[in-house]
């Protein structure tokens, strides 16, 4: 259960801030104030319960006696980045999905320019 939890969380995090753009892209809503807001906080949390999702997986599988993944031990201080830098990690991650939607609408500005010429 947990590993479904760790993936959700993880798909949350992965999907989020291309869906608020689209929306943004479309509809001209949400406002950006609120897709940041929305992108560091709900970001935060997905990348944070991914990581605590995982990590009880981890000890469901220690306990069962199965084997465990590799790298499984090897951590390092990711937990801690994730809990005081998550929302960073999350802004960071949207800045690509930002570049794609800024050049997506000097397309349309470009194609409507065209069409009114």
């Amino acid at each position: 259960m947990n590993e479904i939890l760790h993936l959700l969380c993880l798909g949350l995090f992965l999907t989020l801030p291309p869906i608020l753009l689209l929306l943004r892209f479309k509809n001209q809503k949400p406002s950006w104030w609120l897709v940041f807001v929305m992108i560091s906080v709900f970001g935060w949390l997905s990348a944070f319960g991914s990581f605590m999702f995982y990590q009880a997986h981890i000890d469901d599988l220690i306990t069962q006696n199965q084997e465990l993944p590799k790298g499984w031990d090897s951590d390092g201080a990711s937990g801690l980045a994730v809990m005081f830098f998550g929302w960073l990690i999350s802004l960071i991650y949207s800045l690509p999905w930002l570049i794609i939607f800024m050049l997506s609408v000097g397309v349309r500005k470009w194609c409507q320019k065209l069409q009114t010429d």
